[in-house]
């Protein structure tokens, strides 16, 4: 990295935090999505930029643009993709719920019971996981590889998901 580079990311990290929370509509992916950026920066040998401070300043912001909304990004290949479990649940809570106005509580109940179903291996994991809200502090935690946390966590949520409206679907 440039030092021109890091002088910029140190002496401005808070606002290019602030404008990370921006691009994430105040998601708590904003200081990961910005670490991830820093970290790509550090492993750039030459960065074609003019090393005035806005040229870097727009440098970066792109970056961070780049990283969170294209899926062929790092930063989205790494933690995006894998980790919008709860998106993903809210979001079939709400399609059944317009669907045939269901009962929240009642889904939610089952939900439960088919995770209680789920190997104690799986259902450790994914409760690290909801708890600490990243793949990559799951990983560091259990000292797992962070492809194969997000394995367990997609299957974990697949089987809960599919195993949930089957039932409900039966009911």
């Amino acid at each position: 990295m440039n030092k021109e580079v890091e002088l910029y990311i140190t002496k401005n990290y808070y606002k290019l935090l602030k404008i990370a929370r921006k691009y994430t509509d105040n998601d708590d992916w904003a200081s990961e999505l910005l670490h991830e950026v820093v970290l790509q920066l550090y492993d750039k040998k030459e960065i074609k930029v003019n090393l005035d401070d806005e040229s870097i300043k727009a440098y970066i912001i792109r970056i961070i643009m780049v990283n969170w909304c294209y899926p062929s990004s790092p930063f989205y290949k790494k933690y995006k993709k894998d980790n919008f479990t709860h998106i993903e649940m809210n979001d079939a809570i709400q399609l059944m719920k317009d669907e045939t106005e269901m009962d929240d509580h009642r889904f939610m109940d089952i939900m439960e019971e088919q995770f209680g179903e789920v190997n104690w291996f799986n259902k450790v994991i994914f409760e690290k996981y909801m708890v600490l809200g990243s793949l990559k502090k799951v990983s560091i935690d259990t000292k797992i590889s962070l492809p194969s946390i997000g394995r367990y966590i997609k299957d974990t949520r697949t089987q809960v998901k599919l195993s949930t409206f089957k039932r409900y679907n039966n009911e």
